[in-house]
C-alpha cells in the first residue's frame, strides 16, 4: 500500500463530502503545507463550493505572484476557483503529487522552486514546450490527464523586450547559473538572435548542456564562474538565473562565486561589475523586491530588469492553458498587475 493510500486508509477519491479533504489529510501528515509569504495566498479548508483547486508547489516559501494573480482573475469573473502556492519536499513529489490526484477538484497548477526539473515522471504527459527542455512550471489537466508546460522563457523575454525593446538582437547575453530556469530562458533568447549566449556555471559540465540545446539557433558556450568578469566585458544583457540574492543567499550577488565570506564575495562581485559597459541591461528572476545583484548593478549606473516582469508576463498564458477562460490578455494583465502592485 503506498504512502496516501495508507493515509487514507484505501479510501478512494472524491469519497468524501469536503472536497479538500485530501488537501487536509496532506497538511496533517506534514506531506505539504500552506506557504506564508505570497499574496492572497489562504485557503479554507472546509469550503464546500470551490470547483476547482490549482497547486503550485515550492520548496520553500517566498513571495511568489500567481496564486494572487489567479486569485484576483477568478474573483473578478466570480469563479469557484482558488490558486495556491504550497511547500514540499521534491524528494517526495511522487507521494505529493498521488496526494493532489486524490483530491476531487484539484484541476493542475504549476511547479516552482524544486520541482520544476522532478516532477514530469508524476504527470500524465509532457507538451512540447516542456519536452523540449526537460523542465515544467504549468501542470494542466487535460481528457489525457495532467500535462506539464512550460512559459518561464517566453514570460521572461515577453517582460524583457516590453520593458526594453531591441535589446536582445545581436547583443552577448551572458546568463547566470545553469539551473532549471536557465534553460528554458536561454532557449527563447536564442530565438531572439543574440550575437552570443555564455553560460557561466560553477558546474561548466551543466552549463555546457543549456548551450548545446541552444546552439543550433544561436552561437553559445558555457565556463566557468572564474571567467565571470571577462565574460561581462562585451555583454550587453546580464541574466540572473542562480539563487544568489534570494534567500537564504541574499548577502550574496550573482556578479562572483559564493564562498561563504560575505565582504570577499561583494569585493569581487564588485570589481566583475566594473567591467561590464554601462549600456548594458542587468535583469534577474527572483522576485524579492530588489535583490543584490539588481542594487550593485543600480548603484553602478546600469538599467535593470526584475523578475517581477517574467512572473507577470508568463501568467496570462500559463493561466489559459489552466483554465481554458477565454479573456483577451490585456483584460487579464490589468487585473493580474493590480494583484502583485
Amino acid at each position: 500500500m503506498g504512502f496516501f493510500s495508507a493515509l487514507f486508509g484505501g479510501r478512494r477519491k472524491g469519497a468524501s463530502r469536503e472536497p479538500l479533504a485530501a488537501i487536509q489529510a496532506m497538511i496533517d501528515s506534514g506531506l505539504i503545507s500552506i506557504a506564508a509569504q505570497p499574496r492572497n495566498n489562504s485557503l479554507d479548508l472546509k469550503d464546500r463550493k470551490i470547483r476547482r483547486l490549482y497547486v503550485f508547489l515550492i520548496d520553500h516559501d517566498y513571495p511568489g505572484g500567481s496564486a494572487a494573480m489567479h486569485n484576483a482573475v477568478f474573483a473578478k469573473y466570480r469563479l469557484p476557483y482558488r490558486s495556491c502556492f504550497m511547500i514540499g519536499d521534491p524528494a517526495k513529489v511522487a507521494d505529493i503529487m498521488a496526494g493532489l490526484r486524490a483530491c476531487a477538484v484539484y484541476a493542475g497548477g504549476g511547479a516552482g522552486s524544486g520541482f520544476k526539473d522532478k516532477i514530469a515522471p508524476s504527470l500524465d504527459d509532457l507538451a512540447p514546450s516542456a519536452a523540449a527542455i526537460g523542465s515544467v512550471n504549468v501542470i494542466a489537466r487535460d481528457a489525457s490527464g495532467f500535462v506539464g508546460h512550460n512559459t518561464d522563457g517566453v514570460g521572461f523575454v515577453a517582460g524583457l523586450l516590453n520593458e526594453y525593446p531591441n535589446c536582445i538582437a545581436g547583443k552577448k547575453v551572458v546568463i547566470l547559473g545553469a539551473g532549471v530556469t536557465a534553460l528554458p530562458i536561454a532557449y527563447e533568447l536564442a530565438k531572439q538572435r543574440p550575437a552570443e549566449i555564455v553560460i557561466v556555471n560553477r558546474t561548466v559540465a551543466k552549463g555546457q548542456v543549456i548551450a548545446d540545446l541552444v546552439s543550433p539557433m544561436t552561437g553559445a558556450r558555457a565556463v566557468g564562474e572564474d571567467a565571470l568578469g571577462e565574460e561581462l566585458a562585451a555583454a550587453g544583457l546580464v541574466v540572473n538565473t542562480s539563487n544568489k540574492g534570494a534567500q537564504p543567499n541574499e548577502k550574496f550577488s550573482a556578479f562572483a562565486a559564493m564562498t561563504g565570506d560575505v565582504e570577499a564575495d561583494l569585493a569581487q562581485s564588485k570589481a566583475n561589475l566594473a567591467r561590464l559597459n554601462k549600456r548594458a541591461i542587468v535583469a534577474d528572476i527572483l522576485l524579492e523586491d530588489l535583490p543584490l545583484t539588481l542594487k550593485l548593478a543600480r548603484q553602478a549606473g546600469h538599467r535593470t530588469h526584475s523578475g517581477r516582469h517574467m512572473n507577470l508576463f508568463q501568467a496570462a498564458p500559463a493561466f489559459k492553458i489552466l483554465t481554458g477562460l477565454d479573456k483577451p490578455d490585456r483584460a487579464l494583465l490589468k487585473i493580474m498587475r493590480k494583484a502583485v502592485r
